[in-house]
């Protein structure tokens, strides 16, 4: 819990208008920047998406609150949730009380209270400057206000989820792997740390989804092999967003937690083909190094693996990982509802990853972007991985 006091002007309580019994009661104020506590800053889960500072909001928004003594007419204000607010007229003294990070804190204006307290570090607050101030008692979640209020930068889906815990048997599930640290559950989370290279927890969804049974079964319901290739994975990140949503809360924590004896093997593989499809490539007879996608600087580093960030002598664009990784679901076996490998895809990959290196070096298509749009090549990459996935 936190108590938080500063400074304000202009205090007012306003009563919802349409039903006066609610318990959502709204607080607006003038507050002074210079008097805003830094510990503030300890409670901004409740915004949707991080504060990079570094766009040209952020730095308009910086030098407004320098420049310009009326900023609180110029910028929107912030907007808190709060479990208690008191204000002493004799002082103009605002105090408010958080109590759970969920749902109390910082819900708009993020980028704004930012600038004021990065300003506050840097001693360039002026007494004399003000924000508008919104406060919200009585809310039982942030989500929808959130989704509401924050429509300057749209606010993206995978932002509002994450208020809703929606990803929280992802985190479960990817809690034990190296990069798990690294995973971007909402708008610019991480980008204000330059080291740290984010992942986009859309690109976890999409991987997964391709081996997920109830969206890519690899059998038709009269036993046949399915037709159905999950191109969408490479073309829609936020589609396959979507999705994964609509199994439902309930069903897809389930089918998750039936995954996860196949989802650190899903990710090594991944890997291996990133660190290792050239060497496939010249296995098969090709010079994979000649397509200018590769990058290859006379064995100097490139890049780093997606995931495990190894050293890359060569870049394998997401247009041929894609349909390589996912043709390994046709291993997939469900029995009891658990997932398991019909064979290891790393004994697989390491058997006729040239044969596969070579289907795809094949393809008359230039771009990786066009070769990914093929559903063919999906198909035949699916067909050569079952035959010998399947085989004795």
């Amino acid at each position: 819990m936190a108590k938080l006091v500063f400074t304000a002007d202009q205090f007012k309580k306003m009563v919802d208008p349409v039903d006066e019994r609610s318990k959502h009661i709204r607080y607006v104020c003038y507050a002074n920047a210079a008097s805003i506590p830094q510990d503030i800053e300890n409670w901004m889960e409740t915004n949707p998406r991080e504060q990079k500072m570094t766009t040209n909001v952020a730095k308009t928004i910086s030098s407004s609150l320098q420049e310009n003594a009326n900023f609180h007419e110029l910028n929107r204000g912030i907007l808190l949730s709060a479990e208690s607010v008191e204000y002493d007229n004799q002082k103009k003294q605002v105090t408010i009380v958080l109590s759970d990070p969920s749902v109390h804190g910082n819900i708009d204006g993020g980028h704004t209270l930012r600038a004021i307290l990065e300003a506050k570090k840097s001693g360039v607050v002026f007494n004399d400057r003000y924000v508008f101030m919104e406060i919200f008692t009585g809310l039982d979640t942030p989500v929808e206000l959130a989704a509401a209020r924050n429509t300057s930068v749209q606010v993206d889906l995978k932002s509002i989820e994450e208020l809703k815990d929606s990803f929280k048997i992802i985190k479960e599930c990817f809690s034990d792997l190296p990069f798990a640290s690294r995973i971007a559950y909402k708008m610019n989370e991480h980008y204000n740390d330059p080291s740290i290279e984010p992942i986009d927890v859309r690109e976890i969804i999409t991987i997964l989804n391709m081996f997920n049974q109830a969206i890519y079964p690899i059998r038709n319901n009269d036993g046949r092999l399915a037709d159905l290739q999950p191109v969408q994975c490479y073309t829609g990140k936020e589609a396959s967003l979507k999705r994964f949503l609509n199994l439902g809360k309930e069903r897809r924590e389930m089918i998750i937690t039936n995954m996860r004896p196949i989802i650190k093997d899903i990710f090594n593989l991944w890997d291996d083909i990133e660190c290792n499809f050239a060497t496939m490539a010249t296995l098969s007879g090709k010079r994979y190094g000649t397509r200018k996608y590769a990058r290859f600087a006379d064995n100097n580093v490139v890049g780093r693996s997606s995931f495990y960030q190894k050293d890359l002598f060569y870049i394998v664009p997401k247009g041929l990982l894609y349909p390589i990784a996912g043709s390994f679901r046709s291993l997939v076996v469900v029995s009891d509802n658990v997932y398991s490998w019909v064979k290891p895809p790393k004994e697989v990959w390491n058997s006729i990853g040239s044969q596969l290196a070579s289907i795809v070096l094949d393809e008359k298509a230039e771009t990786p972007e066009t070769i990914a749009k093929n559903s063919n090549l999906w198909s035949n990459l699916f067909k050569e991985v079952f035959i010998f996935g399947h085989s004795m």
